[in-house]
């Protein structure tokens, strides 16, 4: 059995701001680690699979930084013309897949910018979805989760299906939203839920038939893409299509409607999706210094505690006095946060661009 890992690498990667920008974001960064989240993606998921079999679906505003990751190496590049969130993304991947001749093998649909401690373990957990997806499951891999997040998404457990190398593989009952402080404590003193990490794995014959069912008009024009593929025309057809599909997410167009039995597997590896300075500071800890600062770049801090520093500019940077601040630092924005509140530069990047300064954003 083959996996086909599908890395989806066309966020723009806000919560990053402002180091993270539209031309350069959060997946392109070295934000942990030398290598930037796309290349230590590709890296982890490549001892399951050859390199041809590895696709990245990114956005055509990013072909230079993807080119030069791909480099010699014989990564599948499929590159979207807008962005239209991750259904109509994996119907790209499986309809390429499905051309060449894959319809029954598994496809692993993973983000681009996510961070994994246990890769071997990781590793084990997808290759046992690869292989329920091959007898025709939809599978997607639950993180055990460790306190009451607000953040993210859960999963609720149903009945164990299965009982695989010591592992309950149990149905989803239903997809939860970010819920509040209160009722995520409850989720996690339960023990019936887990966090949804997004990542997904079913063969292209699977989800295209559910994508016909649930979305039939982002089907409609993937089969005009299916045909375009390898034509002269392809991008015009790419983008012709692209221009009539909705915003949707996988969760919400398929998942979260689909009769099809949703199978989860619990994961149990250090998974964080980094989704704010505030979790890269917690995953950047073990840096920190003997009153819990983290500094990345030029900066010197004095009385200062559980503060992060992250200096991409040639100005030094210098605190006094600080506590439980994010600091960010580039040739032309400056952000200071308050760490416990760093999910709300989304605010930031509506006001900037309400007010049309679109060349910091």
């Amino acid at each position: 059995m083959e996996i086909y890992p599908v890395i989806m690498a066309g966020g723009s990667g806000t919560r990053f701001w402002p180091a993270s920008r539209t031309h350069l974001p959060k997946q392109f960064l070295n934000i942990f680690g030398s290598k930037t989240m796309i290349e230590q993606t590709i890296e982890r998921v490549t001892p399951l699979t050859g390199e041809e079999k590895i696709i990245i679906v990114g956005n055509v505003v990013h072909h230079e930084l993807l080119e030069k990751i791909r480099g010699p190496k014989r990564y599948v590049l499929l590159e979207e013309p807008f962005g239209r969130n991750t259904a109509p993304c994996i119907g790209l991947a499986a309809v390429y897949l499905r051309k060449r001749g894959v319809i029954s093998e598994p496809l692993a649909v993973l983000p681009a910018d996510h961070f994994i401690a246990d890769e071997k373990r990781f590793l084990g957990i997808l290759s046992m979805a690869g292989r329920l997806a091959a007898e025709g499951s939809i599978v997607t891999i639950g993180i055990v989760p460790s306190r009451p997040e607000t953040g993210y998404g859960y999963l609720k457990k149903g009945a164990v299906r299965y009982q695989k190398e010591g592992v309950d593989i149990c149905e989803i009952k239903r997809f939860v939203e970010k819920p509040g402080g209160d009722e995520a404590l409850a989720y996690v003193k339960s023990g019936d839920y887990l966090w949804n990490s997004g990542i997904f794995v079913m063969t292209p014959e699977t989800i295209l038939k559910e994508i016909q069912v649930h979305l039939p008009e982002v089907y409609e024009g993937l089969l005009e893409i299916e045909q375009g593929l390898g034509e002269k025309n392809e991008r015009e057809i790419l983008r012709s299509a692209y221009e009539n599909f909705p915003s949707i997410s996988i969760d919400y167009g398929i998942m979260e409607k689909t009769d099809h039995p949703i199978l989860v597997l619990p994961g149990d590896f250090g998974w964080s999706d980094v989704g704010s300075w505030g979790s890269l500071y917690g995953l950047r800890k073990t840096e920190a210094d003997d009153h819990g600062n983290v500094v990345q770049g030029e900066g010197m801090l004095f009385e200062t505690d559980s503060c992060f520093v992250f200096n991409v500019a040639s100005k030094m940077v210098a605190g006094v006095g600080l506590k439980g601040l994010v600091i960010v630092n580039t040739d032309d924005a400056l952000l200071v946060a308050d760490m416990k509140r760093s999910q709300d530069i989304k605010n930031v990047i509506e006001a900037l661009r309400q007010k049309g300064l679109d060349t910091v954003l």
